[in-house]
């Protein structure tokens, strides 16, 4: 398996001591992150929500949906009960949930060596493993506890049933296959929320497409990985677009009803997944020319499969991120098109597809020895060096600097002043992800909910000042009548009468910087 060469003193290529270098850092990089960084802000979501199924059986966020109907002001009462997603999968405590993050990291290195020693060899597992060590996103997401890394292991288990049928190509290989895939679809869906049944239909499609392969007419298609790129791209991607378009409701329903505002967020979220976090960030566009001219010109089933796959999800990935900027700028009535910068770092979800990608880079190299990989790149070993140390700064930056926070301070001060049990608080900031900061009060303030402390949260413009005072409730908004601390962040200097100053602290930069504000009653 281990074909290539391992005496050459070349920075890369058959150099084992420098990946496994890289490695080590790689490693000692994730492990510093849990200990740089606070957990992500979509994890305190989830960890409220799964604490909150907990106590009551049901899945609720307990101080109101992270969309509310009033894109000004947050309503506990409208909390849509949600089945499955990454919440019932993180453990309880930040200390768990931190060792959770590294322990996912740990299990994608060591099934991405035990795979690529399997079918490549010793020197394409430890490179492979090492570029994936020090991914900036997979830094990014240990440290903050994202489901990158547990969808990058499914991303990988994804490849397993296609490398199965490789080995037994019979109608036997083809529904274990197709088996196996129903397994891993219904991992993607129960993390991303979706309803498992869809993973049946995924598994028969895989099933169904290596069956296909035994009719000796269709296999210009099925071994012909320059014609699945072209369908499954231009399928897929039209199907999910028209149907945007047309019937489309939620998230997916912006491509009809803002199509110039959604067509322009699809360029830059081409620009920002496959160019900025996959070609880049995964160290692969050395190796992008190569591949794809040898692509043209095989005929292989299992090469085909996996690039349909890659394109294909690529495609819907690139698809939704920029739905999901066009539908929250909209939620939020956030300035456009500056929002992408702040949701800029939602092209990490591309991240699923490094280990495939590399894995069918690796397989171009079997049929084609004249190929390049990372693990024998000819003449790209410069390029790889320097995209080595393009992204070696960023993935430093992420462990050592981490997601910094300022909500605990704020939430401990409260607690400290006298935050009790069946009282409520108020925070004010900005309608940009301010839902899902007011969640990170919770692991301060009541962390399983036992305390019944209700968090608000109200834009600036949002006339929070008279919603103090009101006898009822505006409809869709919380009553505010039982508030006794309010937070303000930085930027929010209007204090309403009857109010006073009690504590405050300085934000970190990373945050935006300034001075937030916890107010008392006077």
């Amino acid at each position: 398996m281990d074909s290539q060469g391992s005496g050459l003193s070349t920075p890369f290529g058959s150099c084992n001591q420098t990946w496994k270098g890289l490695l080590l850092l790689g490693l000692l990089l994730n492990i510093v992150v849990v200990f740089t960084s606070d957990l992500g802000l979509d994890t305190h979501v989830h960890m409220a929500r799964g604490a909150e199924e907990e106590r009551t059986g049901e899945a609720r966020l307990p101080w109101g949906h992270t969309r509310p109907i009033d894109p000004m002001s947050s309503d506990p009462s409208y909390a849509p009960i949600v089945e499955e997603g990454w919440f019932e999968i993180l453990p309880n405590g930040e200390t768990r949930t931190h060792s959770f993050g590294l322990g996912l990291m740990l299990i994608l290195c060591a099934t991405s060596y035990l795979v690529f020693w399997k079918f490549f060899g010793h020197l394409a597992a430890i490179s492979t493993t090492a570029l994936i060590s020090v991914h900036p996103t997979f830094i990014f997401a240990t440290g903050r506890v994202f489901p990158e890394v547990a969808m990058a292991i499914l991303g990988l288990m994804m490849t397993l049933p296609i490398l199965y049928h490789r080995i037994e190509s019979s109608w036997r290989g083809a529904i274990m296959s197709g088996l196996f895939s129903v397994i891993v679809m219904a991992g993607i869906l129960q993390i991303k929320g979706i309803s498992l049944h869809f993973s049946i239909i995924y598994g028969s499609l895989i099933a169904g497409w290596h069956i296909l392969d035994s009719i000796d007419r269709v296999r210009i298609l099925t071994r012909s990985p320059k014609h699945v790129a072209i369908v499954s791209s231009i399928g897929i991607g039209g199907i999910t677009l028209l149907y945007g378009g047309l019937f489309g409701t939620g998230t997916i329903g912006v491509i009809g009803e803002y199509p110039e505002r959604y067509a322009f967020a699809l360029i830059i979220a081409t620009l920002d997944a496959i160019g900025i976090y996959a070609l880049f960030g995964m160290v692969l566009w050395p190796f992008l020319r190569s591949t794809i001219k040898n692509l043209g010109t095989i005929e292989d089933h299992s090469i085909a499969t996996i690039t349909g796959l890659i394109v294909g999800l690529s495609t819907v990935i690139t698809i939704y991120i920029a739905a999901l900027w066009t539908y929250e700028a909209a939620l939020w009535n956030a300035k456009w098109p500056t929002v992408m910068w702040t949701m800029g770092n939602n092209g990490r979800y591309i991240s699923m597809l490094m280990i495939p990608a590399l894995l069918l880079i690796h397989l171009v190299a079997q049929v084609n020895p004249l190929s390049e990989t990372q693990a024998d790149p000819k003449s790209k070993k410069s390029a790889l060096i320097i995209g080595v140390i393009l992204i070696l700064p960023i993935s430093i930056l992420t462990a050592v600097h981490g997601q910094t926070m300022w909500t605990d301070d704020a939430g401990e001060a409260m607690v400290n002043l006298g935050l009790n049990e069946g009282e409520d608080f108020l925070f004010v900031s900005d309608a940009t992800l301010g839902m899902h900061w007011l969640y990170t009060f919770r692991i301060e303030v009541d962390p399983d909910g036992e305390n019944n402390i209700i968090g608000h949260w109200r834009a600036p413009d949002s006339g929070w000042m008279e919603d103090l005072n009101r006898n009822d409730p505006l409809p869709n908004r919380g009553d505010l009548k039982n508030v006794q601390f309010i937070v303000l962040s930085p930027q929010i200097e209007n204090i309403p009468d009857g109010w006073t100053t009690v504590e405050q602290g300085e934000v970190p930069w990373m945050n935006g910087g300034g001075t937030w504000r916890v107010l008392g009653q006077s």
